[in-house]
């Protein structure tokens, strides 16, 4: 298995961006992000220059993000059924149309299923499933640039910022405290992981802000936070260069993670919904990715 030497070429690539003067000047309230950044090894001049780009800063994001967790702590629903999933914004999947094309994408891309299969272990259904859910088979690869996303998720850590933006707190002391907390925890986690994306960026020799990706910061076909782009990342076509936005990168990558997070062979079904969980904390999403894969191992089995 080929694996990308991210951090090596980090290094090369920041001195590629910093051999000339710089005349910019980045926003003053990216300021703490980007000493912080320095503070772990990466280059200020070119920091500075990333956020000196047009990086938005967006509060609106965290309080979406602390609003569904506080829904999650103070509103549980019950677990979800076939009729909830077949209900859900998750219907689309599981059309025949949708089945087919993840069929298609299969055949089309079969050595790289193959790969993942054989070095892995993950079956071609289940990676397809993901890959179908997340992003239509990477016809869909997001609407923001990720940088802005994390950037505005890691500089959002006070509740009175994102309060006005919020609509779950209702006046509750309880809520409230929750979300105060919540909001600093997803700061740090977002901080984290903006750092991934730029050694990530770096290492590909990528403008960060030109990535696009999910609501939450999430990347590729196979929509990876950036931190398990470097962890689980694989250079599925073997050309030196890990990039989750290429089928095979994605297809071997995905599978990659799925090891990574506990698949095996033999697997009872809680066991499988356990490592699917991991991909997303959401049983609706679990539901919806296994029975897209039932129907996928189905329609392959019947042509």
């Amino acid at each position: 298995m080929k694996r990308l030497a991210i951090a090596g070429m980090v290094v090369l690539a920041l001195a590629c961006v910093t051999c000339r003067g710089l005349a910019w000047a980045a926003d003053a309230g990216w300021q703490p992000l980007i000493v912080r950044l320095e503070a772990e090894g990466l280059n200020r001049a070119w920091l500075e220059r990333v956020f000196a780009g047009p990086v938005e800063y967006e509060p609106s994001i965290m309080a979406r993000k602390v609003d569904a967790m506080v829904r999650k702590q103070f509103e549980p629903k019950p677990a979800p059924t076939k009729k909830t999933l077949e209900a859900s914004n998750y219907k689309y999947f599981l059309t025949p149309a949708a089945i087919d094309s993840a069929v298609r994408y299969i055949r089309e891309n079969r050595a790289a299923f193959e790969r993942a299969q054989r070095e892995f272990g993950p079956q071609p259904e289940l990676i397809a499933a993901f890959l179908l859910v997340e992003t239509k088979l990477g016809t869909y690869l997001g609407d923001r640039d990720a940088l802005s996303v994390l950037a505005s998720l890691a500089r959002a850590s006070d509740l009175t910022q994102i309060s006005p933006f919020m609509k779950t707190l209702r006046g509750d002391g309880d809520r409230s405290t929750y979300a105060d907390w919540a909001a600093r925890d997803r700061a740090e986690w977002a901080y984290r992981e903006l750092a991934a994306l730029l050694r990530y960026a770096a290492a590909q020799k990528q403008a960060p802000g030109t990535i696009p990706g999910s609501i939450y910061g999430a990347i590729g076909i196979c929509q990876f936070m950036p931190s398990n782009a470097l962890r689980f990342g694989v250079d599925g076509d073997g050309n030196g260069v890990l990039d989750l936005f290429t089928p095979a990168d994605a297809i071997v990558s995905v599978a990659s993670y799925l090891r990574g997070y506990g698949w095996k062979p033999g697997m009872t079904p809680a066991e499988r919904d356990k490592v699917v969980y991991a991909y997303n904390h959401s049983d609706l999403y679990v539901l919806a990715v296994t029975t897209v894969a039932d129907r996928i191992r189905a329609r392959l089995g019947s042509s």
